[in-house]
């Protein structure tokens, strides 16, 4: 006499568990709140915050920093420009932990910051004049440190597909002006 043995079931538990895992995370996805990050640059610290209710998250998430000035995301990974040190690092959003404090080093004073897959735009400014330099996210290779040339006091930089907003500042009157340059793939 043979006896028939059913494998049906235990895969079918399998299955079911592994549904109920990814309708899990599906879930924490969906309803889970973003967050804000604020570089304090008298405190050299950068702070998480709750969007929907301002309240700190993580005042003190990364501390040790030298005139933290600019930021950008990208999935867990946040760019912390350090005007203080001339560098930019790369943090772990959610823990805060060093993943590379000196990613890009060797700039005079690094002040705005855009991502654009792996590739990193940085304003770096000496006296009244500055330059939007391109680097490997990755890596921190320059692709072309000298991307943008001669501009009058850049202090922040935003993306839109290929274009590449940049902002300057008279210093004096603090009139903001923004370029549009448009970033060849």
């Amino acid at each position: 006499m043979k006896t028939m043995i059913n494998n049906w079931r235990p895969r079918c538990r399998a299955l079911c568990t592994l549904f109920l895992v990814i309708a899990a995370l599906w879930t924490m996805v969906r309803s889970g709140r973003a967050q804000l990050y604020v570089g304090q640059y008298s405190a050299n610290t950068v702070g998480e915050y709750d969007t929907t209710t301002g309240a700190p998250i993580n005042a003190s998430l990364i501390t040790g920093l030298s005139a933290p000035t600019a930021l950008t995301l990208s999935a867990n990974d946040l760019f912390v420009a350090n005007s203080g040190s001339g560098t930019v690092g790369e943090y772990n959003a959610a823990t805060g932990a060093a993943i590379n404090a000196s990613l890009i080093t060797g700039l005079i004073d690094p002040e705005g910051l855009a991502l654009s897959g792996n590739n990193l735009f940085v304003v770096n400014i000496s006296g009244p004049i500055g330059t939007v330099g391109e680097y490997n996210a990755t890596t921190g290779a320059a692709i072309n440190a000298s991307l943008i040339t001669g501009l009058n006091g850049p202090v922040g930089l935003a993306l839109s597909g290929n274009n590449l907003f940049v902002a300057e500042s008279s210093r004096a009157g603090r009139a903001l002006l923004t370029a549009d340059w448009f970033l060849a793939d």
